[in-house]
């Protein structure tokens, strides 16, 4: 009887230890120079998805999934690392048969050995590279526009009367959403759309009573060809700051910067697609709900007001910066996803609360569900 043990070792473990070692010995070297060591930690996070694709192929556990993990990692590192703009992942969506060719491939080899596995693996991540770069993903190209194809500028105003509320949607679909507050206007909201023809601009408004219905919105025709040549699409939008608002605001590729700090928020429903997104929280009693998919998303709270903050994220990196007044009580549901917590706050398994929170004034209830990434609270 042979009991020789034919399994590969775990390898992810010990690349782990080994990078950490050497990312510690060049903090005391001083190789990094004035960078916060954490900060470059924190950048670097998807080299844990490498790592783990690299162990699965390791261990012979075919090919998909290495090249998945592989793949989505070094996109993430590439988009860290200001290589890739979070707007290609449009483009990337565009290239899934290659998880079905990565399918292909897995059959007609099988799991012989590593070396026939590594082959796979390679070459699906090749023609994931070769279908990124031919498509001009690499310079996000889904946010820009066609050949030939001309560029329009839509302005927004819609007064506001004498409404004493209102729920606001908005649905870019593509593109750079910024969101601000009015300043002594009569008007609900006012901006400016960058598009184009195959892209329709839509608006609805009802009034019920006192309070405003208001949908903005577009409808995409379709198109092709894209180049890396033109302006990139936007929607440059303002809010008004002198009645309560029920914002339901999403994006679904691109970036959003968010600043409602001026605003009266009443309920806030914020849902990502693919991205980066900055957002600046009002003061005031209001839950918040963040819906991030893929991407890097960064929440500044008030350092005033009772907030429930709910934040599911997919894949991606979570920054929380908190007031130094602000009382706080965070539970994290997290997988493959590291978690840096400030010092001060009292640990009960996966709730981490102020001492000060019970009798608190102004407080935060966050709840976070992270799949893959990075959860970072700091104050």
């Amino acid at each position: 009887m042979n009991n020789h043990n034919d399994r590969q070792p775990n390898l992810l473990w010990p690349a782990i230890l080994i990078i950490v070692g050497i990312v510690f010995l060049f903090q005391n070297l001083g190789l990094f120079g004035s960078t916060n060591l954490w900060d470059n930690i924190f950048k670097f996070w998807p080299l844990l998805l490498i790592l783990l694709g690299i162990n699965d192929m390791a261990q012979n556990k075919g090919i998909v999934r290495p090249t998945m993990t592989i793949g989505i990692g070094a996109i993430f590192m590439a988009s860290n690392l200001g290589f890739l703009g979070w707007d290609s992942w449009m483009t990337i969506w565009r290239l899934w048969p290659v998880v079905i060719i990565a399918v292909g491939l897995e059959i007609f080899f099988g799991r012989k050995n590593i070396a026939l596995a590594m082959f796979g693996v390679a070459l699906s991540l090749a023609l994931l590279a070769g279908g990124l770069y031919f498509s001009g993903g690499i310079s996000g190209v889904e946010s820009r526009v066609t050949e030939g194809e001309t560029i329009t500028g839509t302005d927004i105003e819609q007064p506001l009367g004498d409404a004493e509320s209102a729920n606001v949607r908005i649905d870019s679909s593509v593109g750079k959403l910024t969101v601000t507050a009015l300043d002594n206007s009569a008007n609900l909201l006012e901006g400016s759309i960058l598009s184009v023809e195959r892209e329709r601009i839509l608006e609805s408004y009802d009034l019920n009573g006192n309070e405003i219905d208001y949908y903005l919105h577009s409808e995409w025709q379709p198109g092709v060809n894209m180049n890396n040549h033109n302006p990139r699409l936007s929607w440059d939008l303002a809010l008004t700051d002198a009645i309560p608002l029920d914002l339901n605001i999403s994006l679904g590729v691109g970036e959003s910067t968010l600043d409602l700090s001026d605003l009266q928020v009443s309920e806030l429903d914020l849902s990502i697609g693919v991205g980066e997104t900055s957002i600046n929280l009002p003061v005031g009693k209001y839950t918040a709900k963040v819906d991030g998919g893929v991407g890097q998303t960064t929440i500044v709270l008030p350092a005033k007001g009772q907030i429930q903050l709910k934040v599911d994220g997919g894949v991606g990196e979570i920054s929380i910066e908190l007031p130094d007044n602000m009382a706080a009580k965070i539970n994290v549901d997290r997988g493959v996803s590291g978690l840096s917590v400030p010092a001060g706050f009292d640990k009960n398994e996966d709730t981490y609360t102020t001492p000060d929170f019970d009798e608190a004034e102004n407080w935060v209830e966050i709840s976070i569900d992270q799949g893959i990434g990075n959860i970072a609270i700091s104050h």
